[in-house]
Formats: structure tokens, sequence, C-alpha cells
């Protein structure tokens, strides 16, 4: 496993090398555009060294807006401290309604990004990520995770009540 190279392809869906990630806002950047139908992110503070950029912003956008059939659900533990701090993905949400879903939930430890059900961004420390484009089975466990959280996760209003 290595970091990021600038001559590197990553395509979602195709590339299928797992990688340690530093340059986490980066490749979230380059996950994030490439998406087409469904983004999953479990955060406790929702990363704003990785998702809250103008780049971000403009890729959850961009997937928002894309289809009636993109999906975009966020579930995050501290959403006080989260909404108090300001985000732009938070902004996005209170601008574009429905389009986006959040929720919280008190506790849980894990800490990663879904890709259209195909590539993943997994948080191990504070400043490396494991990342890889296409890996369907670690996916699909990231999957029953997240999906069991959300289940049991509730709006809250600091995220503006744009919730279920």
């Amino acid at each position: 496993m290595n970091d990021i190279k600038e001559n590197d392809k990553y395509l979602l869906g195709e590339t299928n090398k797992e990688f340690v990630c530093v340059e986490n806002q980066k490749i979230a950047v380059l996950m994030l555009q490439q998406i087409e139908l469904h983004l999953d992110i479990l955060s406790r503070d929702f990363d704003p060294d990785v998702y809250n950029n103008i780049e971000c912003y403009e890729a959850i956008e961009n997937l928002a807006l894309l289809s009636r059939h993109s999906r975009i659900r966020i579930l995050l533990q501290d959403t006080k401290t989260v909404s108090q701090r300001g985000h732009l993905i938070l902004h996005l949400g209170k601008r574009l309604g429905r389009l986006i879903q959040f929720r919280s939930l008190n506790s849980f430890s894990e800490n990663f990004m879904i890709a259209d059900d195909i590539g993943f961004m997994y948080r191990i420390s504070p400043l490396t990520r494991t990342v890889n484009f296409k890996d369907r089975p670690t996916v699909k466990k990231l999957s029953k995770i997240f999906d069991e959280l959300w289940e049991n996760a509730i709006p809250d209003p600091n995220t503006f009540d744009m919730i279920i």
C-alpha cells in the first residue's frame, strides 16, 4: 500500500488497488467527483480537513442534482460542534433540502465514506485513510454497518431538520 501519486489513475468501479492515503482531501474529492448515484458518509465530526472545502461541496452538489435517484446520507456523531463551527456541506444541505439526508447517533467507532456501493475511504487515524476505488466485499461490510447505524439514528436539529 502506498500514497497517491500524481500519475496514478484512480477510477471508481475500475481501480482495485488498496492504499493508505495521507492526502485525504485530494482523494476524497477525486472519489466524490466520480460518484453517480449513492454516497454514504459516517463521521464523528464531519472531518473538516477532508470534507469542508469548495471541491467537496461542488462534487456533492453535482451528485445531488444529477438524478432523482441520487442518494446522499450523512451520519454524524457530533452535530452540535459541526453546526457551531460551520461546514459547507451543512449549508449545502440546507439549500438543497431533502436531497441530502442527515442523521445523528450518540456513539460509534467507525469513520468512512462509501461511494456508489463499490469504493470506500476508511479513516484509520486522524491523518490517514485506507482507500480502494473498487472493493465490493469491503464495501458490503461497511454498508451493513452504515445501514444498521442509519436505522438507529435520529433526526437532529443541528442539521436543519432535513431528515427522513
